[in-house]
């Protein structure tokens, strides 16, 4: 029997990227994880942000944006940027981590983050306690450390990305693989 819990905001896992908007001059950046892939072509993200947070204000100074996704060894510094506020702290002085140009956004990446998506904001919509950013993918970019055997896609084993938990408010890595999607489905009903 399953016990009805009511409305939730919550998701298992979520992933914790660090969004980042501004200019090379003027970032911030903070830990986001309410955001996913909200559609194919053209790739567009959606991310949800607090009107309250610095790092919306300085999105919106260029309309564009970077995700940027740490690896799971760096959960300090990722919780660091999503629980200080970029208004009133120089987040890249307290913690090392450093700016790098994007090939066609204005919004700088992070360098220390493995792999990054350059996004143009396309739609803002107000949602009551947040506001939601609709972002048109515009380039991506990969460590060649993370990439598979091809060179052409990431493998998520090496890059080992952080994901946060809901409600018990924990960071975990991801576990093993299970198996191949669009293939193990053809399992189902034969025997």
């Amino acid at each position: 029997m399953k016990k009805r819990l009511g409305p939730t905001d919550r998701l298992y896992p979520m992933p914790v990227p660090l969004v980042c908007g501004g200019t090379m001059q003027d970032a911030d950046a903070c830990a986001v994880a309410w955001l996913g892939i909200c559609a194919t072509n053209p790739p567009r993200i959606a991310i949800a942000l607090r009107e309250s947070r610095h790092t919306l204000e300085r999105i919106r100074a260029t309309g564009t944006l970077t995700v940027n996704t740490a690896r799971a060894d760096d959960a300090a510094v990722v919780d660091y940027f999503g629980t200080t506020s970029g208004g009133t702290t120089d987040k890249w002085a307290v913690s090392g981590w450093t700016l790098e140009a994007s090939a066609i956004v204005e919004a700088p990446r992070i360098a220390e983050c493995p792999y990054q998506l350059e996004c143009r904001v396309t739609h803002e919509i107000e949602l009551g306690s947040h506001v939601l950013l609709v972002a048109e993918v515009v380039e991506s970019h990969a460590d060649e450390g993370v990439l598979d055997e091809t060179g052409t896609k990431v493998d998520v084993a090496l890059l080992d990305p952080l994901v946060y938990i809901a409600g018990s408010r924990e960071y975990r890595r991801l576990g093993e693989k299970i198996a191949d999607a669009y293939v193990i489905g053809k399992t189902v009903g034969r025997a």
